[in-house]
Formats: C-alpha cells, structure tokens, sequence
C-alpha cells in the first residue's frame, strides 16, 4: 500500500489567479492549470532563491517530491508560452496556517490568521475565500461546463480545469470563481 501524500505548505499564496497571452480573448484560450504547490516551488527557487533542498524544508516535503513538483511548473509555464495558452494558479494539495481572500472589488489579497469578513484594504465585503484547506463547507463548490451549464460537485484537491465536461468534454471551471465570473462579465459584453 502506498504511503499517504503529505500536503505541501504553502506559505503565499500568489497575488494574481493567473497570466494569459496578449491579443488574445479569454473565451479564445484554453488554459493550463499551475497547482498551489507548482507556483510556491517557483517563487521558492526562482524568486527567492533557495536551494531545492532548502525549498523543500520551507514546504514540509522531500527534495525529490519537490523536485517533481518544481519540474511540472517548468513544463507548464513552457507550454503556455510556446502554445499561447492561458495559466490559472489553482487547486492542488496543500494547505497553509493563514487564510487567504482576494478583494472582488480592490483585487488585493488579505491574509489573516483569523476569518475576515471584509476587504483589509478597502472594506468592502466581497471577499473570496481562496485556500480551500481553510473553507470549512465544500457542499456548496462546483465544477460547472460554461459551454452547456453542466454543473458538478467539486472533488476535494482536483482542479476543476482538469475535469472534462461529461456532456461536451471540454474543460469545466469553478462556479463562482474568479474566471467563472470573468467569462460571465465578457460574454455580456459580447
């Protein structure tokens, strides 16, 4: 029987959900999935400039997990630059001792070692909550098609991107997540 898989600690959570190519529609773009622990692999190494080995005691893992975990951020940050594609920063196994929101109205991200239930920098109350090791209700999360509004219930740690809709087979998206909401806004200007 195989060992369990020990979450990764993640110590920040990145300040932007993801990047995508220039000149591009978002509803043109079909985009990659970099996990939480993909992206703290490369702000470890590449930003900060820790050894693997160092970045890896930062994560709670071995140095070979995390060299695994570095390697699969290098190839999907390479992919989307040579194939143009999109990249949102979700999802994984991993867990942090803060809980992380992004302001819907400012965009900034406020970390708390306590439930917030307002924006720190402009007081707003439309926060979402980020870390999902944090959420303390999962019923109510959703994978949902925008092609054919197929929804499903989310599966704890699997990136709703990598699950294919049952009916078309494209990629579904978190219902009420930040690029849902941005899909939503750009097809009404449409």
């Amino acid at each position: 029987m195989p060992r369990p898989k020990r979450k990764r600690l993640i110590g920040n959570p990145p300040i932007m959900e993801g990047f995508k190519p220039f000149g591009i529609p978002i509803t043109n773009l079909e985009p990659l999935v970099l996990l939480y622990e993909e992206y703290e692999s490369i702000r470890l190494t590449d930003y900060e400039g820790l050894t693997q080995q160092e970045a890896s005691e930062k994560m709670n893992i071995s140095r070979p997990t995390f060299t695994r975990i570095y390697e699969k951020a290098r190839q999907t940050i390479a992919k989307a630059f040579v194939e143009g594609k999109a990249i949102f920063i979700e999802g994984g196994d991993y867990h942090s001792s803060d809980f992380w929101y992004r302001c819907e109205q400012c965009y900034k991200i406020s970390i708390s070692s306590h439930t917030i239930e307002q924006c720190n920098y402009c007081h707003s109350d439309k926060i979402l909550h980020l870390n999902k090791s944090k959420q303390t209700n999962n019923e109510d999360i959703h994978c949902i098609c925008v092609d054919c509004n197929i929804r499903i219930p989310h599966q704890e740690g699997i990136p709703c991107r990598s699950i294919n809709c049952p009916k078309c087979g494209k990629s579904m998206m978190r219902e009420g997540s930040y690029h849902h909401q941005l899909y939503l806004n750009n097809k009404k200007e449409e």
